[in-house]
């Protein structure tokens, strides 16, 4: 400002800045060298001069507002501050003023301003009044505010009458009412509580520590919030009601962060809380019962989202609770029924038809076990599902019997099947060896019997229920099982290996192997004719038996199988899942080598 007012053309106003009188100057040095809004109206027509902070006060008109006359400056509030000028130069009497309404024109629009100023009378050195020192800021947020703040009081104030919570400002260490509105008057019952003590005008509370709360909030200046928080409030007949609320209290803090009052909030909850608590009663009874049963319930959202599991499944399943809420409860379905499961629960929502369907389940051991899984929706008023309700109840022991009960029947007609195969075999080959009728019928009656006696030993696999008491020599078991199959053991046939008991069910399952791998022998393999050899060593390393079964046949003409037979299928089955090991072929033209492997700690079984 100081260089606009050096470079600006005083000729037709004030005149050469060097001819300015002293008292101008002086101002002037006073004005642009403060930090406040300053300004400075000279002569006769106050002409304006001004400092930088003062600059923004005239917005769009600075700095064409620079030496101009008051009036032209401030044609639009004139009415206003041109009588308070006038005043000023004729008494010589300053003027303050605070808060003062100017109706200001703002990028052409008439706006209403508020301002803080002064006008301070500048005299020379005889003492003639020669201008006016201003100095003032603008206001009008200030005031907007403080109006917008009054109004919001008033508009609390109806709020607070009007509320339907139960609203009381509380004053001072002993707690006096101050303020209570309608709804407060009606959850105590009472109207004359202003001015005095809640421990007087509440005496009932005294001993439900709700005065021992108050002290300690107003102390402490923490807030309280209790929830369905009980009390017995006294009715104007006298008689005690049992109620409960949800309260705040809330300290009120002056600006010098004391304490002097708190402001209480009430609502009546009694009815909720009531519900509430027979809801719990109920839920408990519900939890109690589907608790005591071994399905496992579940319940679902109409959309199919899981939110519900009792007790028993996480028992069931050993996951924590909520693991498998919404679609996560898929994850302990075996992988290879979940897209079955998946599909036919979906076909269930979009149909409403009831949901049934098998599968296998995680259990906690870690082991899947086959469930059996039901649901059915539940409906509203207008047909739509709004619930789903399911159980799964654990089959896993009546399907694995009711597989070996399959099992067995197959296992049975391939047997028999087999004895009539072995049967042939053996005549014929009896018949190739035997010098006379005589002589070959004592042969096969002999080799029907060590038949018979092999198959005995399978017979606690077929007939369900029956057990073999006593344990079982390996080397006798194989030696027992080939026997019927034989023209010249000692030629046909070596067996070597420690000498090993078997326990009843593991008695059971080599014989099974050991039936199966004879009978193929026969069929196909060595035992045809007697040029075939058959080797079989065994030994124990680690803990575990490991057994080498070779076959040669005279003529190379022996092929793998393009499938896995039922026999065979068997034989792996019991070697892996009752035997706990493994059986594997190794099919060669001049015959079969297999490799069976069983747990030590399976064979005394």
């Amino acid at each position: 400002m100081a260089e606009l007012i050096l470079n600006h053309d005083w000729a037709d106003s004030l005149g050469p800045i060097q001819e300015w009188p002293a008292a101008l100057r002086s101002a002037l040095s006073i004005c642009l060298n403060s930090s406040f809004p300053s300004a400075i109206y000279w002569g006769p027509e106050m002409r304006l001069l001004y400092n930088d902070s003062w600059a923004p006060i005239p917005a769009d008109r600075h700095p064409w507002a620079l030496g101009r006359p008051a009036a032209e400056v401030w044609s639009d509030i004139w009415e206003v501050v041109g009588p308070q000028f006038d005043s000023v130069m004729a008494t010589g009497i300053g003027l303050s003023t605070y808060d003062q309404l100017l109706p200001i024109m703002r990028n052409g629009v008439q706006t209403e301003t508020y301002w803080n100023y002064s006008f301070t009378p500048i005299r020379d050195e005889f003492g003639a009044i020669c201008g006016i020192f201003n100095q003032g800021n603008e206001t009008t947020a200030a005031v907007l505010a403080r109006r917008q703040a009054q109004e919001e009081i008033v508009r609390l104030g109806r709020l607070f009458a009007q509320a339907p919570a139960a609203i009381a400002i509380l004053e001072g260490p002993s707690h006096i009412f101050k303020l209570v509105n309608p709804a407060y008057e009606a959850l105590v019952q009472r109207s004359d509580l202003v001015g005095r003590p809640v421990a007087d005008a509440l005496p009932e509370v005294q001993d439900q520590g709700f005065i021992s709360l108050l002290d300690t909030v107003y102390t402490t200046q923490k807030p309280y919030q209790g929830k369905s928080v009980p009390i017995e409030l006294v009715s104007p007949e006298g008689e005690r009601q049992a109620r409960y609320l949800d309260f705040v209290y809330q300290p009120v803090i002056d600006a010098t962060g004391q304490s002097v009052g708190i402001f209480v909030q009430a609502s009546d909850v009694t009815e909720a809380a009531t519900a509430m608590a027979a809801l719990r009663d109920s839920e408990q009874r519900f939890e109690a019962i589907v608790n005591s049963i071994d399905q496992m319930i579940w319940s679902t959202r109409p959309d199919g989202y899981h939110d519900y599991f009792n007790q028993r499944w996480y028992e069931y399943t050993g996951v924590s609770e909520g693991f498998t809420d919404g679609s996560e409860w898929e994850n302990v379905f075996h992988p290879d029924d979940r897209t079955e499961t998946r599909a036919k629960w979906l076909h269930s929502l979009e149909t409403g038809e009831p949901y049934h369907v098998e599968y296998r389940l995680r259990h906690r051991s870690g082991v899947y076990r086959w469930v059996i899984g039901r649901a059915q929706c539940v409906r509203d008023k207008n047909g739509e599902i709004s619930r789903w309700y399911g159980t799964c109840t654990d089959i896993h022991d009546l399907k694995v019997a009711e597989e070996a009960r399959q099992l067995l029947l197959r296992e049975l007609n391939h047997r028999v099947k087999n004895l009539f195969a072995i049967t042939a075999g053996m005549i014929n080959m009896t018949a190739r060896s035997s010098p006379s009728v005589g002589e070959m019928a004592k042969s096969l009656h002999g080799r029907l019997q060590a038949l018979a006696k092999a198959h005995h030993l399978i017979q606690p696999a077929i007939i369900a229920g029956s057990s073999v008491a006593e344990t079982v020599a390996f080397h006798t078991l194989l030696e027992e099982i080939l026997s019927p199959h034989l023209a010249d053991r000692d030629r046909q046939v070596t067996l070597k290996g420690p000498e090993i008991l078997l326990g009843p069910h593991a008695s059971t399952s080599f014989a099974l192997i050991f039936h199966e791998l004879a009978t193929n022998a026969a069929k196909y393999g060595p035992f045809r004719d007697a040029e075939g050899r058959l080797d079989v060593r065994w030994r124990m390393d680690k803990d575990a038996l490991h057994l080498e079964w070779q076959e040669n046949v005279a003529l190379p003409e022996i092929k793998a199988p393009s499938q896995e037979g039922f026999g065979s299928k068997l034989a792996r089955t019991s070697a892996i899942h009752q035997l706990g090991g493994s059986i594997d072929f190794e099919w060669l033209p001049a015959g079969v080598n297999i490799a069976l492997t069983a747990a030590g700690e399976r064979l005394g079984r």
